[in-house]
């Protein structure tokens, strides 16, 4: 049989650009091996979450978790939201209440309601705060002071002890043609969702604040000089 006259034979060529290109791809691995183990691992984590968010922005991004819609009570009727445990007893309108704690200017009325809370959660929490008692409000009423005291003695209520049944007074100050004897009024009592803070901020607290309940309620009338308890 002839052989060609100089060159390589036929599917020589091919094996060596073959050769070649798997050399190429080697080393090109090695490379990236090396690269990857010098990246720290919070970079790569960083990195995906950045294409994660990118893609989903893609697409509308994240879809929000739905809320639970706030739930319609009557009074003495309890509700539990925020790791607390409340129930509304009375609500009633007067001018200068005794005990209330806040006091109406001229063209306002005094609201009071008496609540019962307990506080479930491990550890004492500011009675006042905005996920405690300070986001308890009235519905569709613009207020304007606020006041939070204990119908036992009308001391101040500082904080809520874990598991202790307490009653108090929370009052505020409205227009006074906002409410009237006899009137219905919803009482909104909050909810909120407990975090743990790992970094700038730590322990537990109550963020995202919102209506978790609404409690509708008759206004008696309180004469200025009676306190207001029931």
């Amino acid at each position: 049989m002839l052989l060609p006259m100089g060159g390589p034979l036929v599917g020589e060529v091919d094996e060596a650009d073959a050769a070649t290109r798997a050399v190429s791809e080697a080393r090109a691995t090695a490379w990236a091996r090396k690269l990857a183990d010098r990246v720290p691992t919070g970079w790569l984590i960083s990195g995906a979450g950045a294409v994660l968010l990118a893609s989903t922005a893609a697409f509308g991004g994240l879809a929000e978790v739905p809320k639970p819609r706030p739930v319609e009570l009557a009074a003495g009727e309890h509700y539990i939201g925020s790791d607390l445990d409340m129930s509304v007893v009375s609500a009633g309108v007067g001018g200068e209440v005794r005990g209330a704690g806040v006091t109406p200017d001229d063209g306002e009325k005094t609201v009071v309601v008496v609540l019962d809370v307990t506080n479930e959660y491990t550890a004492p929490r500011v009675a006042r705060a905005k996920d405690t008692l300070g986001g308890i409000g009235l519905d569709g009423i613009e207020t304007n002071r606020y006041d939070v005291n204990r119908v036992a003695d009308g001391s101040g209520a500082g904080f809520l002890q874990p598991d202790v049944p307490t009653r108090v007074r929370i009052a505020w100050t409205v227009d006074e043609d906002a409410v009237a004897p006899g009137d219905e009024i919803r009482v909104v009592l909050p909810d909120s969702t407990r975090f743990t803070g790992s970094f700038a901020t730590r322990g537990d607290y109550w963020d995202d604040i919102r209506p978790g309940a609404y409690v509708t309620v008759r206004v008696d009338e309180l004469p200025s000089e009676e306190d207001g308890a029931s």
